[in-house]
């Protein structure tokens, strides 16, 4: 029993350090079916950096990535006061229509009872397109008005490449898709997490169970659990759409140097696997290439000025906060510094002397440089014996170059 569990041990690690190799082996490709999707991107969730794309602004069918900006259109109508969370809704007759094995669905049946709150968790977590159109229609009079207002607001928000026929992503009858580029469900999600947070706590749920509405439904959502780190997103599937999956990523939680999250969009892929695997792929190159470094200290002097005018004849100059970027391994933030000529005393703890100018890629930071403590006049006497030195000095340097 004792060798089995080493060996099952070592087997997980191989799998979770697998991808490292293969991809250091072949920078040029990181994605294993690449040929096999369509369309793809990740970036950091915060800054909105972008560390790996393909394709990334084709417009596409998006199928059920849809229902993020349907999740985005309730939260705001609930902030807007023209619903609420516990507000109960009666499932209607279109909405039940989707309890199909057509469709994902959590299993509206109409007549039934849920609140907006239920609703919205059945949307996110089972992908469910009988959820879509009855928050769509709890928010407004019908699902037409509601995907106007989602293509309205992905204008609003610059998302150019976004058009809505419907809450759920779903083939409308005369064959029309709602359509996105990845870029923009990037940017869509980023937005979303910035605003409302709490989309996340959905990774956790891992199946919706109600006995007494005969609901039992898995959460569609893919590699939580699987790969360290991932919470979310969404999935999504059609025909046209092939399989797409929006997947968020703590990567602290497969290296502690990666402080930092990441959004990653797949659209287009032949089949649900594939989808997974290129997402893991990406994931793990961010993890590989990609590392949060310290390049400045706030505690570490950046430089040492002489001068004669302070009681122990130099001033440590520091930078008055920490600069953090993420960098690609085997490149460096370009750092300039800019002191002042003259630095005379007294110097007052935070007292500005200079400015850092730090530079990576798009990245630009102005850090004003400062004193980290009072610096007291020197007396005239050791002013007197520097400056004598400092001369002594210059002559010394002066005859040895003769």
């Amino acid at each position: 029993m004792k060798n089995k569990k080493i060996i099952s041990l070592l087997l997980s690690l191989i799998l979770i350090l697998a991808p490292m190799p293969a991809l250091a082996a072949n920078q040029n490709k990181i994605v294993g079916l690449d040929d096999n999707v369509t369309s793809y991107i990740i970036g950091n969730e915060k800054t909105g950096d972008i560390y790996y794309e393909k394709n990334a602004d084709e417009s596409l069918p998006m199928a059920s990535l849809s229902k993020l900006m349907t999740y985005l259109l309730t939260k705001e109508a609930i902030d807007e006061g023209k619903i609420s969370p516990d507000q109960e809704v009666t499932v209607s007759k279109e909405a039940a229509k989707y309890n199909s094995w057509e469709y994902s669905a959590l299993g509206l049946e109409e007549g039934e009872t849920f609140t907006v709150k239920e609703l919205l968790e059945g949307l996110i977590v089972a992908s469910g397109n009988d959820c879509a159109y009855q928050l769509a229609v709890t928010v407004e009079d019908s699902e037409t008005e509601f995907a106007r207002n989602m293509t309205m607001k992905a204008s609003e928000l610059g998302l150019n490449s976004q058009i809505y026929y419907n809450a759920s992503g779903v083939e409308t009858e005369n064959g029309q898709e709602n359509s996105s580029s990845a870029r923009d469900l990037f940017l869509l999600t980023k937005h979303i997490i910035e605003k409302y947070p709490e989309i996340l706590e959905y990774g956790s749920v891992r199946e919706i169970t109600d006995p007494r509405r005969n609901i039992n439904v898995e959460s569609t959502v893919p590699l939580i659990g699987e790969i360290p780190g991932v919470d979310g997103l969404k999935t999504g599937t059609t025909d046209q759409a092939g399989a797409c999956l929006i997947s968020t990523a703590d990567m602290k939680k497969i290296d502690d140097k990666d402080d930092f999250r990441t959004i990653g969009v797949v659209m287009g892929a032949d089949q649900k696997d594939t989808r997974n695997s290129v997402m893991s792929d990406l994931i793990y190159y961010v993890s590989r290439y990609y590392n949060l470094e310290s390049v400045l200290d706030e505690n570490v002097a950046v430089d040492s000025i002489k001068t004669n005018t302070v009681s122990q004849g130099y001033v440590d100059v520091f930078p008055s906060e920490n600069v953090n970027i993420i960098l690609k391994d085997g490149e460096k933030a370009a750092i300039k510094y800019d002191i002042k000529d003259k630095i005379k005393a007294p110097i007052k703890a935070g007292e500005v002397l200079g400015e850092a100018y730090v530079s990576y890629e798009d990245e630009e930071y102005k850090v004003p440089l400062v004193a980290k403590s009072d610096f007291k006049e020197a007396s005239m006497f050791s002013r007197i014996m520097r400056s004598s030195e400092d001369a002594a000095d210059f002559l010394l340097k002066v005859l040895i170059a003769r």
